[in-house]
């Protein structure tokens, strides 16, 4: 259960980097700014369309949609799912 609560918390204190960064990347711009998962994943060197044309056809559907939407989003809503899920109990 430790393991998992760190992981949680882990994906919570990435989605709030990458806001942190997309905040930064919008006051340089002096607009809106949001990278969506894909840019992020590209920023560790994987592929995000690579991975949605490899993928069968409803999964790659399912991928394409989540490498569209911003990657704090993605990170932070299942973070806080997993810390909710694996919140120690009295």
């Amino acid at each position: 259960m430790v393991i998992f609560r760190f992981a949680a918390w882990l994906f919570v204190a990435v989605a709030l980097m990458l806001l942190g960064a997309d905040a930064v990347g919008s006051l340089e711009s002096g607009d809106v700014t949001l990278r969506s998962s894909a840019d992020a994943l590209a920023m560790f060197g994987v592929d995000g369309a690579g991975l949605i044309d490899g993928a069968p056809a409803g999964v790659s559907q399912a991928l394409g949609a989540l490498m569209a939407v911003p990657g704090w989003a993605v990170l932070g809503v299942v973070g806080i799912l997993l810390v909710m899920i694996f919140r120690p109990m009295d």
